[in-house]
């Protein structure tokens, strides 16, 4: 499961350190910028449902393994030349990725029901790990393999590596049982608060690792800085991307828990526009809050199911809304740029963005009555 997670955040991080190189090489605006890095979030919103629904019909680990397979495939072709294989390969890496990250909480919550939080937590862990070495290499690696595309499609190595690990399991593993099979929620006022609030912490983690490092080099870093701290910035919240999940499931109400990882990336964008000199302190409290918001959004869909049969759909539910939401948060920040014609306008978005959080996101972290965690409610076993 780790290593799956691993792969999952690549097609998003490796790209921004070198966006500007691909906007001076291929001519594109900000704003068509912004829609490269929307796309692949749009297809995790459109296809989340995807998922449950091949649940239905097979083994979740095979639905996982298809999962990789597209991503390793969309990562590979964006080593061809030419925007449109750009654009494709991107599209198909984020199609596989919005498979993948559905169905892996909802195999965490039906084949693991004791180990939900720390399960989830370990996952939502390896997703910004999985930003942060991408981030962090993307410009290295450009220059050891001297071109971008080489750089892009180096991911799909790994990608696949992991494609073939998944394979025995995949193979051995069956479907649920028929009497297992969940219903759609579509009609709980919680699943929509739920999606919303996934929806918003999204769009700003998106827009933050689209448009973070060129937002940096216009206030003076170089290329290679403004990357090593976006990288910075992932690689802090795998921390809080653990913990929260860890012990936010062991509470009944996540409403206290929600506040700090809120209003932590707040204070943290507040200072970027304010103080950039010391971007190094501010990325790292962003990365934090982004990082519990993560680990938040993707438990409370666990928690908040009635059973292990309504994992599936709900969580389905909630990242198509929430994916769906987050695809405008690089485009707008774009957008935000071309109209103002600085980054500070955009800094200021940000911050509303996150601060906007707390709104869907206290309703859905509120306890229920006669609600208790899957890490509460089951006893531990060896």
């Amino acid at each position: 499961m780790i290593v799956l997670g691993l792969n999952l955040r690549t097609v998003f991080a490796s790209l921004p350190p070198l966006l500007e190189t691909i906007r001076d090489d291929l001519g594109l605006s900000a704003t068509a910028s912004g829609l490269l890095t929307t796309g692949p979030v749009l297809c995790l919103g459109l296809l989340a449902p995807l998922a449950p629904r091949l649940g239905r019909h097979v083994a979740l680990e095979r639905v996982l393994w298809l999962g990789l397979a597209a991503t390793a495939g969309g990562l590979a072709l964006r080593g061809a030349d030419g925007i449109g294989w750009l654009f494709a390969g991107t599209l198909l890496a984020g199609a596989g990725v919005a498979v993948a990250q559905v169905a892996l909480p909802v195999l965490v919550r039906i084949r693991h029901p004791q180990r939900t939080g720390v399960l989830t937590g370990a996952f939502s862990m390896s997703l910004t790990l999985s930003g942060t070495v991408a981030a962090a290499t993307a410009v290295p690696l450009e220059r050891a393999l001297g071109s971008w595309p080489a750089a892009l499609a180096f991911w799909a190595l790994p990608a696949a590596l992991v494609t073939l690990l998944w394979t025995a399991p995949a193979v051995r593993a069956r479907p649920l049982p028929a009497g297992d099979v969940p219903h759609r929620p579509w009609r709980s006022p919680l699943g929509w608060w739920l999606g919303a609030f996934f929806g918003i912490q999204s769009a700003a983690f998106y827009a933050t690792l689209a448009w973070l490092p060129t937002i940096l080099q216009a206030d003076g870093y170089g290329e290679r800085d403004a990357g090593l701290l976006l990288a910075l910035a992932t690689f802090v919240s795998f921390v809080p991307a653990f913990a929260v999940p860890f012990l936010a499931g062991r509470l009944r109400d996540q409403r206290a828990v929600l506040v700090v990882t809120v209003v932590v990336p707040v204070a943290g964008f507040a200072g970027l526009a304010a103080a950039p000199g010391a971007a190094a302190a501010w990325v790292m409290l962003i990365g934090l809050g982004q990082g519990g918001t993560l680990g938040l959004g993707l438990l409370l869909p666990a928690i908040r199911a009635a059973g292990a049969a309504e994992a599936g759909p709900l969580m389905g539910m909630v990242q198509c809304i929430g994916y769906t939401m987050a695809a405008a948060g690089p485009w707008i920040i774009g957008l935000a740029y071309d109209v103002a014609g600085n980054w500070t306008v955009p800094l200021y978005v940000l911050l509303a963005i996150t601060a906007l959080e707390l709104v869907p996101g206290l309703v859905g972290a509120r306890s229920r009555r006669g609600a208790r965690s899957p890490d509460a409610a089951l006893p531990r076993t060896a």
